[in-house]
């Protein structure tokens, strides 16, 4: 096929997509696709969240999970034509086993937040895990008794900081239903920092041409009760889903742990599946994190599965995408 028959397929594939979206999903003109190359320290590959300096635009935090022992946190130094790690900070948690770490949030002051995928019936648990800016555990939260024992083997897979003079709330998201739920209906949870408390909403999930439903991956506060989140199926291809959607996220009615949730709307606000083609690169099946630095430019990185390499997504800015 020659160039120009090429760009005119592409031309059609984009126009069919943005048709199957509604019409209501851009598809970044800028997004480019980089290889986060390893830098100095021990190996790393299977990355899961992703965060933004709180202070720096040329710098990302992202978290190993337990496919990349030990955790770490690893640091990522931005150039327009690179990304690099440039540090590694263990996660140091002290009686807690079996750790998954999923997500990441930067805290404003220093420090993160991050969230550990426990399994089926929550053993080992699903936690919330402050540290301080050394990666040292300070604080832990779990899940109410009667979500805990609901648990499934898919848990906690992305959280997000909503900071106040009072600590502010947590907000998480669960890659798939509890058992009990309906099975298109997932949950985001919310924990009032000050007095750990929980409360849930329902996220709609779509699905998908396997028969089985789309997951939530990640979540990004943009400002104000507005969200982003990565949902998306487990297949790599052009048939795959690999959206970015938004919500807003009251900051009441939300439903305490025995309630039944309200659900929330989406919009779907980005399809990531161009990029990649745009990259000349193949699909990948699993894009796990998601942030915005503060200079408004946004970025998803994929896990490698410990296969291939890491890449890290740069969609354009955030008052353009969301």
């Amino acid at each position: 096929m020659s160039d120009g028959s090429a760009a005119s397929a592409w031309s059609l594939i984009k126009s069919a997509l943005i048709a199957f979206l509604g019409g209501s999903a851009p598809i970044p003109a800028d997004g480019i696709i980089q290889v986060i190359a390893q830098g100095d320290g021990p190996t790393w590959g299977t990355l899961s969240g992703l965060t933004a300096h709180p202070t720096d635009a040329s710098r990302l935090y992202a978290i190993t999970d337990q496919d990349s022992a030990p955790i770490r946190i690893v640091e990522i130094a931005l150039t327009p034509s690179s990304a690099t790690v440039i540090r590694q900070i263990r996660v140091v948690a002290p009686g807690y086993d079996g750790l998954d770490t999923e997500g990441i949030v930067a805290k404003p002051d220093g420090g993160f937040w991050l969230a550990s995928e426990g399994s089926t019936g929550n053993a080992p648990a699903n936690l919330l895990l402050e540290t301080d800016a050394s990666g040292v555990v300070q604080r832990a939260i779990q899940l109410p008794e009667s979500i805990a024992g609901r648990m499934p083997k898919k848990g906690f897979e992305g959280v997000a900081l909503q900071a106040n003079a009072q600590g502010g709330r947590l907000i998480v998201v669960f890659q798939a239903p509890l058992d009990g739920d309906p099975p298109n209906l997932t949950r985001i949870g919310v924990v009032d920092l000050a007095s750990e408390t929980w409360s849930f909403f329902f996220y709609p999930l779509e699905d998908t041409k396997t028969g089985d439903v789309t997951g939530l991956s990640d979540i990004l506060h943009l400002g104000n009760n507005r969200f982003a989140v990565i949902e998306r199926d487990g297949r790599g291809g052009k048939s795959s889903l690999k959206l970015l959607t938004t919500f807003d996220l009251p900051s009441s009615a939300a439903t305490a742990a025995d309630g039944r949730p309200g659900v929330l709307k989406k919009q779907v606000a980005v399809d990531l599946v161009p990029v990649f083609f745009d990259s000349d690169r193949k699909v990948e099946k699993e894009i796990e994190g998601l942030t915005v630095a503060i200079d408004g430019e946004v970025y998803a990185v994929t896990d490698n599965d410990g296969e291939r390499d890491t890449l890290l997504l740069r969609l354009g800015q955030a008052k353009t995408l969301f």
